[in-house]
């Protein structure tokens, strides 16, 4: 009876502990979307550990895709931009698109258009954090809320 209290009390302790940290780490729901299973890969090596890569794919009620990708820990390293303000393109080399450095909700992020492709967003959550959201169907508005959203969350 003894062993059987001891292993319940290191269950429960290691879920109150860990539960925030693992809580903290996660692509939220986003109203007014459904969302897919989220899919999670160690950023793993043999030094160590080094953070998580979750994906989660989102539909908009009217059925537009929404791909979500959140890279957390010290492997996953800051979002580097440039200047805010920033406009340009990757041109003459490139295939047309144009990005656009700015804050969203008091943070770094770059929009960015591809034509042939679609738009993303990327958002330094944190300091090794970047949520990233990319669709060929919704348009800026759309992403931007979306990640205020998630961030909010978070």
């Amino acid at each position: 009876m003894r062993r059987n209290s001891c292993c319940s009390v290191l269950i429960l302790f290691v879920l109150l502990c860990g539960g925030p940290a693992l809580a903290a780490v996660s692509l939220p729901d986003i109203p007014g979307y459904t969302a897919e299973a989220m899919r999670s890969t160690p950023l793993s090596a043999p030094s160590g550990d080094f953070g998580v890569w979750l994906s989660r794919t989102y539909r908009s009620e009217g059925r537009r895709l929404l791909v979500a990708t959140l890279m957390s820990g010290p492997g996953a390293g800051p979002l580097v931009t440039g200047e805010e303000g920033t406009k340009t393109d990757d041109r003459p080399l490139g295939f047309g698109s144009t990005y656009e450095v700015f804050s969203l909700g008091g943070k770094p992020a770059v929009y960015e258009t591809i034509p042939s492709v679609g738009v993303s967003l990327a958002v330094a959550v944190d300091a090794n954090s970047t949520l990233t959201l990319e669709s060929s169907s919704l348009g800026r508005e759309a992403l931007e809320e979306a990640a205020l959203c998630m961030m909010r969350a978070m």
